[in-house]
């Protein structure tokens, strides 16, 4: 039997004693099994509406979902799979558990639509976004392109560098209503220090509550603690690491406010942007491997960026949070000071910077799939110029260094050894 609307989430993260690391939590919350037949696995729940024991049951369900005079403050039961659905629930209380300083998650159809309904719900028109310098291209292009049309002016600025944040806070002649973080930079790896960027918003924008989001993709929440570093929001593309096996899209947002949470999920819920539960059911089952996963990802992606970067006569340099040494400065220190993990994303530039070097390239690798995306337990490889993000114009390709000789790895759970092999052999061919 489904739960019932009063019942339906049982074992809140908040009820655990607090010396419970994120991976015991993650098992422990979100799900009992006697509500489910007492299966030890979460039941995928295919419904699109659920029964109400009485109509005031119905009529004070409907007042706290769309804050009706009835509304008592409470979180609407099970109602209609738009709103909410079991197996989303479970997923969202599985995530906040997980991510340390989340109050509250809200699962989305992609990481796109989390990001963008995550900015339209908490900015209004006239709004002001500063955003990292190079960020995903589908950030880029709905920021540089399409923000305007809901009033919103976007202003990029290469975040890993403070005082270019500083500068662009200080010159600006109306505060941020949002400043948007992605570190590691998508795709050059590039670092951002949340906590300082937090602490000049609160020094250069008054009264106003600049919120900061950050997207947490490449890191979290295993490498990667953005609430702890001051974050009002975190975003993901959960199709990526959280997902982990390139078999679903979803993206998530969590909020350490549940104010902040509940504006968007009314905009989660009018604009239609659900998973389904079998989505859920798919991300659920993958965070009980997402501590592994990222951490073998991770070892073996420093192997291949060690062996790239041992001075490869077709290998120009080698980007890596894991190669950060103190004469990096900054980088080096903000990897220290907010990361527990270098992560599985490398990218790496060619010493012949065009893109027929980077086709032979792309094209003699065996064992790498030639694929965008990321995360999952299979090694992949893309160039950015050409397709994540050749949406970017060539003048802001050319400003933040995404050339035609730069590569981006995603790498696996296969044995480094052979992915060394096979990108040595395919640079032999450049």
């Amino acid at each position: 039997m489904p739960p019932d609307t009063e019942s339906h989430m049982p074992h809140h993260y908040s009820d655990l004693r607090p010396d419970l690391k994120a991976p015991t939590r993650t098992s422990m919350v979100g799900y009992d099994p006697a509500l489910s037949e007492n299966a030890v696995t979460v039941p995928i729940f295919p419904a699109s509406t659920y029964v109400f024991p009485t109509a005031a049951d119905g009529e004070l369900q409907f007042a706290r979902a769309y804050h009706l005079p009835r509304d008592d403050g409470q979180q609407p039961g099970l109602i209609y799979a738009r709103l909410n659905n079991p197996n989303l629930e479970i997923f969202e209380t599985k995530m906040a558990a997980i991510e340390e300083g989340a109050a509250c998650a809200a699962v989305f159809p992609s990481g796109m639509s989390a990001i963008t309904t995550a900015i339209l719900a908490t900015l209004g028109p006239n709004s002001r976004v500063l955003y990292t310098d190079p960020v995903y291209g589908g950030t880029y292009f709905f920021l540089r392109f399409l923000g305007e049309r809901f009033g919103i002016t976007a202003v990029p600025v290469d975040t890993s560098q403070i005082d270019l944040v500083e500068r662009a806070l200080s010159d600006a002649t109306e505060p941020f209503d949002m400043i948007l973080i992605e570190t590691p930079a998508n795709p050059t790896l590039s670092m951002t220090n949340i906590r300082r960027v937090t602490e000049l918003a609160k020094e250069y924008c008054g009264d106003k509550q600049t919120l900061v989001m950050v997207d947490n993709t490449f890191l979290g929440p295993v490498f990667l603690r953005p609430f702890e570093c001051g974050a009002d929001l975190v975003a993901y593309s959960a199709t990526k690491f959280i997902g982990g096996h390139s078999d679903l899209i979803a993206g998530v947002i969590l909020a350490k406010d549940p104010k902040l949470m509940s504006l968007i999920k009314d905009y989660r819920t009018i604009l239609g942007g659900t998973v389904s539960p079998f989505t859920a059911w798919l991300l659920t089952r993958s965070l009980a491997t997402l501590w592994p996963r990222m951490l073998w990802q991770a070892a073996n992606a420093e192997k291949v960026a060690r062996a790239l970067a041992a001075d490869h006569p077709k290998v120009e340099r080698v980007l890596y949070p894991g190669l950060l040494r103190p004469e990096d400065g900054e980088a080096y220190e903000t990897y220290q000071q907010q990361c527990t993990g270098p992560g599985s994303l490398i990218s790496f530039y060619l010493r012949d910077d065009s893109w027929d070097a980077a086709q032979r390239f792309l094209n003699s690798l065996e064992t790498w799939h030639l694929a965008v995306s990321l995360g999952g337990v299979e090694s992949l490889v893309e160039h950015p110029r050409r397709m994540t993000h050749s949406d970017m114009t060539i003048e802001d390709l050319d400003s933040c260094g995404i050339t035609d000789g730069l590569i981006r790895l995603s790498v696996g759970t296969e044995d480094p050894a052979d992915l060394i092999s096979d990108l040595e052999q395919a640079l032999d061919k450049v």
